[in-house]
């Protein structure tokens, strides 16, 4: 006797093969990198920070930094923990390596503290296609304290996108540590990572960048259409 199958044993064997068509269709996931940075604090003479890692594929880990190059301190190794456990494993490592100063998180410099409109703002920018700036402003010109240069896949070309996450300071605000991450996606893989560039800071050391350009509006026809083209930005 021949059996003829319903038309809902139809219907869900075409259901069937198309997910599994579109299983098979679905592209092949890029390897992932993402690791998020914090700065728990730095050692008296800020030479060495303790740095917090969120690694998308290793999880929590603390490790000490070396602050002037921004990388991992020699012999220096991961201590990795549960997130229940972290204080405890913060307050452990913060003896262990001698961190005494808690330091500042804060993107703005305080001229006087008893008036916060008096301060210094510091900000990123993309100054060129390979090139990301650690720039500073006071409201009425603006500084360049670092350059740094963009990732690049080597095969692609393609290169990172680059931004300013947040800046760090020493308790007596003259070391600054600016975290920028770094996000570069090709079709085999996506790398979001963050980095450290410090630099000592001191406010008469700061190159300061008048905005001597005329308004583009007083000039005409083609040069007028130059300025605003080019701007005056100096970097």
């Amino acid at each position: 006797m021949f059996w003829s199958p319903s038309p809902q044993v139809l219907r869900r064997a075409w259901v069937a093969a198309a997910i599994g068509s579109a299983v098979l269709a679905l592209p092949v996931h890029a390897q992932e990198t993402k690791i998020r940075m914090d700065i728990v604090g730095f050692d008296a003479e800020a030479k060495t920070m303790l740095v917090k890692l969120d690694d998308v594929n290793q999880g929590l880990a603390l490790r000490l930094y070396d602050v002037e190059s921004g990388a991992p301190a020699k012999k220096s190794q991961l201590v990795q923990y549960q997130r229940v456990d972290g204080p405890k494993t913060i307050k452990e490592a913060r003896k262990r390596f001698k961190i005494t100063d808690p330091g500042v998180e804060d993107t703005m410099f305080p001229l006087d503290p008893k008036d916060e409109s008096q301060a210094l703002s510091l900000f990123g920018l993309m100054a060129a296609k390979d090139r990301f700036v650690v720039a500073i402003t006071d409201k009425r010109k603006l500084g360049k304290l670092k350059d740094i240069k963009i990732k690049q896949d080597e095969e692609t070309k393609t290169l990172a996108k680059a931004a300013l996450k947040t800046v760090y300071w020493t308790t007596d605000r003259k070391t600054l540590v600016a975290v920028v991450s770094q996000k570069l996606e090709t079709t085999g893989y996506s790398s979001d990572t963050d980095e450290f560039h410090a630099l000592r800071f001191k406010v008469d050391q700061i190159q300061w960048v008048e905005n001597t350009a005329p308004p583009p509006e007083n000039k005409e026809g083609e040069e007028k259409k130059e300025e605003k083209k080019k701007g005056w930005w100096p970097f």
